[in-house]
């Protein structure tokens, strides 16, 4: 009489799950940079998401915000943007003041291609990069304050007309500011702007020669002396 025997195979295992692919967290940094630097503030995650080949979410899983994808990929902190201001103040080699001038807006324009973005981001979310904008009002005020001193030496010197040299330094930053922000916006709608290169000279030589003929010997009824 037949018996049924008991199979000592193992009942067939279901497929595993394949496990999700390993998110290249360096990769996604590098190729975000490139974004950014190609496309400015307006970039989006789903850009870089799309350029990474990795989907958005696994993006916003490693940096939580754009600021902080922003942030960490191009190497930049809200509170280092004071620092590397001053850094270019500082770091003015020529004794020549128009060679100076070149060389100082050539380091603002640098610092605001990658600060600006960042703290337009910071202002419009400040709860989202855990610094408080207050914090880097000091640092700021001391950058001024060395650049003022900057000019107040070629003053001294007689390299330039005696004025306030918080104003002139103020005058400087103000322009290169408005101009660098300018260039965020132009670029993104197309608008044609003035070159770097004809706006930077220009400034320099309106802060050399002013906008009308004077004495060099003539001072600045508003100057004062630090």
């Amino acid at each position: 009489m037949p018996t049924d025997r008991i199979s000592s195979r193992p009942p067939p295992r279901k497929p595993a799950r394949g496990r999700p692919p390993k998110i290249d967290r360096q990769h996604i940094l590098l190729v975000a940079r490139e974004v950014f630097i190609a496309r400015g503030i307006r970039a989006t995650t789903a850009e870089v998401a799309e350029r990474a080949g990795v989907s958005e979410g696994s993006v916003f899983n490693c940096f939580k915000t754009k600021e902080k994808l922003f942030r960490e990929a191009m190497q930049l902190s809200f509170g280092d943007i004071p620092r590397r201001l001053l850094d270019v103040v500082q770091g003015i080699e020529s004794e020549d003041l128009e060679d100076g001038l070149i060389q100082l807006a050539d380091g603002l324009i640098e610092v605001a291609r990658i600060g600006l973005p960042l703290m337009m981001m910071s202002w419009s979310n400040p709860s989202e990069g855990g610094e408080c904008i207050g914090e880097n009002a000091e640092k700021f005020r001391v950058f001024t304050k060395t650049l003022a001193s900057y000019f107040e030496q070629h003053m001294r010197a007689g390299r330039l007309r005696r004025v306030d040299s918080e104003v002139l330094a103020r005058v400087f930053l103000g322009s290169m500011h408005h101009y660098c922000l300018s260039r965020i916006f132009a670029t993104e709608l197309g608008v044609e702007m003035v070159s770097e290169d004809m706006f930077k000279r220009g400034l320099i030589d309106l802060v050399l020669n002013g906008a009308r003929p004077r004495s060099e010997s003539s001072s600045s009824p508003y100057s004062r002396r630090l």
